[in-house]
């Protein structure tokens, strides 16, 4: 019986363990805004977190910097629709994602291109950081001679009126993937930021999200386009990150906050310390129960 309890109690102390490892190791999810390594947003961001759901109790004249790499409801495109018209600012950030369907319950015609684009020319390093140099005024723009990004995509069906940032005239989208321009391939200048009013509100389009991770914010002016974008309304831009997508670590964590809210509650308490008294005196009852 003594080797039962060592198990046991072995068994018990690898799983508090591994608890804790878990929960305390550090998020390396892109974009989020606890992960302070280069893909993540600790240093960009500072929140506060909200995600979709939770945006009717919000002000109606927020800002919402939305990344979505995770497919939307019905009722979650209604509720971004309903923030905008009642005075909200949307940032929409996309390159692959599903940007496209927001776009499209919106009403609008421009749609991410969903193609890299590159400049072999005017770029930062290589032709996958294109470097954005034409930018209209916008308060968006303020102070900001050019941008830096890092496999981006383009906006199409934009009105001139409409855009705010483009690229170069030697960017190119790269349809066949090959990384080298084709005849059939679209010259620049591509648009890259661009702006439409909605209802009481504004939507804003952008087509790098990793302008807002930690590595690309010291690079060229890109740091400043965030503190505009962080000024546009009297209060701190709301962040989704319900629409990231989640690591096996991530949903971990998720997981043991649940619990732990759960176990908080009292009924949660009391059923915990039921638990390890069962756990505890189990090896006594077996003892006393043999002949």
């Amino acid at each position: 019986m003594r080797l039962h309890k060592v198990i046991t109690i072995t068994t018990l102390l690898v799983i508090l363990a591994l608890t804790a490892l878990v929960w305390f190791f550090p998020s390396n999810d892109d974009f989020r805004l606890e992960n302070r390594f280069w893909n993540g947003a600790s240093e960009t961001l500072s929140g506060p977190f909200r995600p979709v759901k939770s945006l009717a109790q919000m002000p109606a004249e927020s800002t919402l910097l939305l990344i979505p790499y995770v497919d939307f409801t019905a009722a979650e495109l209604q509720t971004v629709k309903d923030f905008v018209v009642q005075g909200g600012t949307l940032i929409l950030a996309d390159d692959y994602g599903y940007g496209n369907r927001v776009l499209e319950f919106l009403g609008f015609k421009a749609r991410f291109s969903g193609r890299p684009l590159l400049d072999p020319l005017v770029n930062y390093k290589n032709q996958w950081f294109p470097r954005v140099v034409h930018l209209s005024d916008s308060p968006l723009t303020e102070g900001i001679e050019n941008l830096a990004l890092n496999h981006a995509t383009a906006i199409a069906n934009v009105a001139a009126d409409e855009v705010i940032a483009q690229s170069s005239a030697f960017s190119y989208l790269d349809l066949n993937a090959n990384e080298k321009q084709e005849a059939n391939e679209p010259n620049g200048p591509h648009p890259v930021i661009s702006r439409y009013s909605l209802g009481g509100g504004q939507v804003i389009l952008i087509a790098d999200p990793s302008l807002f991770i930690n590595s690309m914010s010291g690079i060229e002016d890109n740091h400043q386009l965030i503190q505009n974008i962080a000024t546009l309304n009297t209060t701190p831009p709301l962040v989704d990150q319900s629409h990231l997508t989640p690591s096996n670590l991530h949903q971990t964590k998720d997981l043991l906050a649940s619990a732990r809210g759960s176990l908080a509650s009292p009924l949660g308490t009391l059923g915990v310390v039921a638990l390890a008294l069962s756990i505890t005196l189990l090896p006594f009852w077996r003892e006393r129960r043999q002949p």
